[in-house]
């Protein structure tokens, strides 16, 4: 057994493993009961010593033979030890992963050769440095910053001040106007329930994967432990782009799905003559370019 087989979960979609392990083993049993029996034995002897009188050749060297007979009586005990084995979800995925390699069903990614030779509906595993969807990545990092800048900024002469407690503010000032409209921009743009991560391929410089997770399926519903971190990534495909000439759309799920990329680029400019703590503003990437794979993540790991 290697250290990869003992992995640490960080994102596992119990409901696919077990329906996958149903239909593979005709249902599964997650507690099973094995017994043991062990059988002991006691043998008894008697005998009887027996001074032989033999020709007077033996009798000259004062030679006796001594005789036994002997009998043994069994006696068998029997013990039933019985056990229990549970399984937990982790197990059985790794019991699916398991079945699934010695079946040849799963394909591990190592090569860009073996890109060209993927298919819709493979499972595949992979090695990947994972981030956020960097459309609202970027939008979430413009309302730290800005919640930040406003803590410091005296709005009616722009000098920077640390506010003070009970320090009277304009209702509807411009930052809180700004801060609403990054509210909903982010709504907009996100799921409830759904988070999708972007994956840069170690083993093939240049390959992408799209993931599309759910949040209940992360340890404690928090994903931020695989923000820009190395992990293994198993799941099933659903798109091969294999040309740089096609994308995958980031907006594909929201309500700006239909717009044109051009509604970003006015909202860049408009946000550029913001006072926060950007050097440049951060592109709005909208879309992943091909070679890139569309995924449902089973489970990431480490």
């Amino acid at each position: 057994m290697k250290s990869v087989d003992l992995f640490i979960p960080i994102y596992l979609n119990q409901q696919i493993v077990f329906d996958l392990i149903a239909m593979l083993e005709d249902g599964f049993s997650q507690l099973s009961t094995i017994k043991t029996s062990a059988t002991e034995t006691e043998s008894q002897k008697s005998g009887t010593n027996v001074s032989i009188g033999v020709s007077q050749v033996l009798a000259l060297f004062g030679i006796s033979l001594t005789g036994e007979r002997g009998k043994e009586k069994g006696a068998q005990e029997q013990t039933e030890v019985s056990q229990e084995k549970v399984h937990t979800p982790t197990s059985l995925f790794a019991k699916l992963r398991l079945i699934l390699n010695e079946r040849q069903l799963l394909k591990r990614i190592n090569t860009q050769e073996e890109i060209k030779k993927l298919a819709s509906g493979q499972f595949v595993e992979f090695r990947a440095v994972l981030k956020k969807n960097p459309l609202v990545d970027a939008l979430e990092g413009i309302k730290q910053l800005k919640e930040i800048a406003v803590m410091f900024t005296d709005n009616e002469s722009g000098a920077l001040k640390v506010r003070k407690r009970g320090e009277g503010e304009r209702p509807q000032d411009d930052n809180q106007l700004i801060m609403q409209q990054l509210d909903g921009m982010l709504t907009a743009l996100t799921q409830p329930n759904s988070l999708e991560l972007i994956g840069e391929m170690l083993d093939i410089p240049g390959v992408k994967a799209v993931l599309s997770a759910k949040l209940d399926y992360f340890s404690d519903r928090n994903a931020q432990e695989i923000i820009d971190g190395e992990f293994r990534v198993f799941g099933k495909i659903i798109r091969v782009i294999g040309s740089s000439r096609d994308t995958i759309k980031l907006l594909r799920k929201t309500s700006f799905g239909q717009f044109d990329r051009r509604i970003f680029d006015l909202l860049a400019s408009g946000f550029e003559g913001l006072e926060i703590a950007f050097e440049s503003f951060p592109e709005l990437i909208t879309e992943i370019k091909g070679p890139v794979l569309q995924i449902i993540p089973i489970a990431i790991f480490t």
